[in-house]
């Protein structure tokens, strides 16, 4: 037996409103309807009745077969709000349960439909563009057939929807959110969802998503990891609002995946990723089971989406920590170590005021830097000469060293341009320098390392000779 959800959806129109939708009220409160009240409801005596036909009949209940979102509706109560003197149209849904189906999945009394309907229908609403506050619906359920199944009816009070057609998709996404309503009462989600932010904790907690300063060139999963997030950080804009889902990113998004890739499988998130990733393939089967294996389910793929999200969107917001550190502070840092290996070269200007303003900007940067003054004139003096420039480097250093003027960000930028560094050059110098900074770290932890072990062999030859001495042996 197929255990597929089955839909069926009509449209009506008719010149009297109200016989349109009591011809609807009157046709679903035939036989095989339940008739059961929602608001004494006992699911108990519902599934004695229905297992062993068993009925008390001393109990006087009122039947309903109709539900709205607020419970029990009669007929009367539907049509008293409807004009009798209008034209008015309404769609009718059919969906369709196979018994051995709708039991596993925890369909067993009559309010446990209700409850699924309180929460799908207004959803499937909102997908054809209807206004919550506009719209009524009305359920019944069927049980005159081998099949449960559910009759629905929706209109408008007032016509303001335009089309009479209901998005095709619409009916995919409805069978899809009964599926995770339905999946929803087992314990899947909470397992998937558990499983969801233990990853996202353990990358946090890892510090994949932002780069890291000391690094010893021997972790080659960081010195990799770390080269991907500068060459990001190049491409992305230093304002404005920034998220992974934005079309303004599209052009780096594959950037930013790469990154999400390589941490999903560094050895230690990969084994929560495959638990994760396992858990969305169990859920995915369970719904495929209730809506079909031709269905177009994408619930792996938009889960994974959220996934590449959540962490896209982490390695973004550590960019903007990156970014919003004092920018002048970390550059400062950075030239103290790096400027004299730095080569400025103007395009032989020829104006007295361009010489001096570019000697100014070497001062400036110097300054930055916190360069003393014979250091400062080493600069203007390579620069002078890579300028191919006729000037005398103490008259030159005396005529900007008076200024006081202080740079900011486009400043900086703007220097370092009229001296030969565009913002792209100046990037992949500081790259390479990071990397020569890594190297000469691994050295210097290579070189205590041997200083290290020489120390010791040296105290165990030394302790040998004063066992010797001790012993009276010759040594």
């Amino acid at each position: 037996m197929s255990s597929n959800i089955v839909t069926r959806v009509r449209y009506k129109k008719d010149v009297n409103f109200q016989r349109l939708v009591g011809g609807w009220c009157k046709y679903v409160s035939k036989d095989g309807a339940d008739t059961t009240s929602l608001k004494d409801f006992s699911s108990i005596d519902e599934l004695y009745q229905k297992e062993f036909n068993i009925f008390d009949d001393t109990k006087e209940t009122k039947e309903f077969h109709i539900w709205g979102k607020d419970g029990n509706v009669t007929k009367r109560e539907i049509l008293k709000d409807l004009p009798n003197d209008k034209s008015g149209r309404m769609w009718t849904l059919v969906v369709s349960f196979p018994p051995d189906f709708a039991l596993k999945n925890g369909l067993k009394t009559k309010e446990d439909y209700y409850l699924m309907t309180k929460s799908v229908i207004p959803r499937f609403m909102l997908d054809n563009d209807f206004d919550l506050t506009n719209t009524r619906w009305y359920a019944s359920l069927h049980r005159d057939t081998d099949n449960p199944h559910l009759h629905i009816t929706f209109f408008e009070m007032e016509e303001r929807r335009k089309k009479d057609t209901l998005d095709k998709t619409s009916l995919k996404y409805l069978k899809s959110n009964i599926a995770s309503y339905l999946v929803d009462n087992t314990s899947f989600y909470k397992e998937q969802d558990y499983l969801f932010l233990g990853l996202d904790n353990k990358i946090r907690k890892s510090n994949f998503t932002k780069t890291e300063d000391n690094l010893f060139f021997s972790n080659k999963f960081r010195k990799s990891l770390n080269k991907d997030l500068l060459e990001l950080y190049k491409k992305l804009p230093e304002r404005g609002r920034l998220q992974y889902n934005s079309k303004h990113l599209d052009y780096c998004r594959k950037d930013i995946d790469k990154i999400i890739e390589k941490i999903l499988y560094h050895d230690t998130i990969k084994y929560e990723f495959e638990r994760y990733y396992h858990s969305l393939e169990s859920i995915e089967r369970e719904q495929k089971k209730m809506y079909g294996e031709k269905a177009n389910n994408k619930y792996i793929e938009n889960k994974m989406k959220r996934l590449y999200s959540r962490i896209g969107n982490d390695i973004l917001y550590n960019f903007k920590v990156y970014n919003s550190t004092d920018f002048l502070d970390r550059q400062k840092e950075f030239l103290k170590i790096n400027i004299m290996n730095m080569e400025f070269k103007s395009k032989s200007p020829k104006k007295k005021s361009t010489i001096l303003k570019h000697a100014k900007e070497i001062y400036q940067l110097g300054k930055l830097a916190d360069l003393s003054e014979s250091d400062i004139k080493k600069l203007l003096s390579k620069w002078i000469k890579k300028s191919n420039i006729d000037y005398d480097v103490d008259i030159l250093y005396s005529a900007v060293n008076s200024s006081r003027d202080t740079m900011n960000a486009t400043d900086f930028y703007k220097a370092l341009s009229h001296l030969g560094y565009t913002k792209e050059r100046y990037n992949n110098f500081k790259s390479k320098s990071f990397y020569k900074n890594i190297k000469f770290k691994q050295f210097m932890k290579k070189a205590n390392h041997f200083l290290l072990i020489e120390n010791r062999k040296e105290e165990r030859y030394l302790q040998e000779i004063l066992e010797k001495e001790l012993q009276g042996k010759d040594i």
